[in-house]
């Protein structure tokens, strides 16, 4: 296995870091790698916002070494057009919105690759979009129209001692990979992979649920009812609808940016 592979293979999900500090050389690296990936036309219609600052960490959600906020953003496209004479259409808002989505995962992916070739970990969070979302435009100074926090991607050295020992936690089989064409799976497919989920020594998140110890019959019974929030088919789970009760304001956000349009 080369070198790239093998860092891809140690790709982790780290919820403690240390205190020890990321060299600004290692940063320099991290940015300069993650703007290299794949962009449509080139365009790169994303912002990375660097927070050193613990306390503007807190309030978004997570603390480590760094954190660097990925932003869908066209206001530099749309600002050098204007300085050239043109004027930047937004006439197709979701079809930009889905291509900037794109381009800023892509940098955020490769980000996280290259801090992990220089032996740091990662956590990749969305928690920018956990209640009121507006904080997160004052408290980086967002631009409010063509701009969405997208994701969140913290840096770090893992703290050892507070690490559990797991697989990766990954399906690469039957419903993930399909070959020659689309393919719904069948109802043993469907019992293996929620067998592979309750391994614990293959899904980190099986391991740190507790989901045995609450009385679940296997971990997406604990997935689908606790945090998804969704209710069994025969009305007796009256389990609230988490994610749509935590993400209240995605959409209305998305419209105020201009990259929905209201209804």
């Amino acid at each position: 296995m080369n070198e790239t592979l093998k860092t891809i293979e140690s790709l982790r999900t780290v919820r403690s870091f240390s205190e020890r500090d990321i060299p600004d050389e290692k940063l320099s690296r991290i940015l300069n790698s993650c703007v290299k990936a794949a962009s449509a036309s080139a365009r790169q219609t994303y912002s990375i916002i660097v927070v050193d600052d613990k306390s503007v960490m807190k309030e978004i959600g997570y603390t480590g070494n760094k954190m660097l906020v990925f932003c869908v953003d066209y206001n530099r496209i749309a600002d050098t057009a204007e300085f050239l004479g043109y004027q930047f259409s937004y006439q197709e808002a979701v079809s930009d919105f889905v291509t900037g989505s794109t381009d800023t995962v892509l940098a955020a992916q490769t980000a996280a690759i290259a801090a992990k070739s220089l032996g740091i970990d990662s956590l990749f969070t969305n928690c920018l979009h956990r209640g009121n979302i507006d904080r997160i435009y004052k408290l980086l100074n967002l631009a409010e129209k063509y701009c969405f926090p997208l994701i969140a991607l913290i840096l770090g050295y893992a703290d050892e001692s507070k690490l559990k020992t797991t697989g990766k936690g990954r399906l690469s089989g039957p419903g993930v990979i399909h070959y020659g064409k689309y393919h719904r799976l069948k109802e043993e497919e469907i019992n293996n992979i929620v067998l592979e989920y309750d391994a614990v020594e293959k899904h980190y998140l099986s391991l740190i649920a507790g989901w045995r110890d609450k009385g679940y019959g296997h971990y997406l019974d604990y997935f689908y009812e606790v945090w998804c929030g969704f209710l069994k088919r025969d009305g007796e789970n009256e389990t609230k609808r988490k994610i749509q009760d935590q993400y209240p304001e995605v959409e209305k956000v998305l419209v105020k940016a201009g990259f929905l349009r209201e209804m």
